[in-house]
This record gives C-alpha cells, structure tokens and sequence, in this order.
C-alpha cells in the first residue's frame, strides 16, 4: 500500500467554484425544464456544502500544530464526523482521505491503527474467547 500523492486542496476548491458557477449560470440563463432546474439547484446546494469542506481541511492542514478544535472539525466534514468511523482505504472517500491528508496520516498508519483497533474491540468483546490476529 503507497500513499497516493495529495490532493492540492486549493487546485479542488478552485476546480469546485468554477462547476459552482456554471450550474448557477445554467440554472440563471439556461432553457431548463423545471426538473433540471430542481436538480441543478441540490447539485448548487451540495457543491457550496463541499466547497466549505474542503475549505476547512486546507485551513487545518496549512497549521503547524493542529488543535483538539481544528482536530474536530477536520473530522467532522467525514460522514459520522469521526476518522475512527470511516472506511478502509479499499473504499473511495474524498472526505475520509481530505481529513487524513490535513491531519498528515498516511495510508500505512491508518491502515496499522483500523486493523489495531478492530482487534482490541474484538478481544474485549467476549471475554471468555481469546482473540489473536491472523
């Protein structure tokens, strides 16, 4: 498993500003059927949500020393606001891997603490069984 290289979080939100921008265009000047206009709306509504997402992981990840707060705000742009949450890397997530990149862990940590984790859970579990990893 190789870190894949970062994701310039200014090069996305720039990128996501300018789709932005031409969706309120077509919405404004566009011969829409009113469904299209309904869907150009929640695509509108959506990428101004993601646009503040990544807006907060190029600010934590711009800091030296991240914060406790900065910490939990990163976290909360992932879907249950919580990195211990989120899937293993075999799964495409944008806000998974936003929040790893502006907290600096790469693939070889998380993958070592989610393995780590799910086997002191499982140990814990049931305390009549042992549990040992394979």
């Amino acid at each position: 498993m190789t870190d894949a290289r970062p994701i310039s979080f200014s090069q996305l939100i720039k990128r996501s500003r300018f789709n932005l921008e031409s969706a309120k265009n077509a919405v404004r000047f566009g011969e829409n059927e009113q469904s299209d206009v309904e869907a150009l709306e929640i695509y509108i509504q959506n990428l101004e949500g993601d646009i503040r997402k990544l807006e907060i992981a190029q600010e934590v990840e711009q800091k030296q020393v991240p914060t406790q707060e900065d910490i939990v705000k990163v976290m909360g742009i992932t879907c249950y606001a919580n990195l211990g949450y989120c899937c293993g890397l075999d799964k495409v997530c944008i806000w998974r891997d936003s929040c790893r990149q502006a907290l600096g862990i790469s693939d070889r940590n998380y993958a070592e603490v989610k393995e780590a984790t799910i086997w002191q859970m499982l140990s814990k579990a049931d305390k009549k069984k042992t549990v040992s990893s394979i």
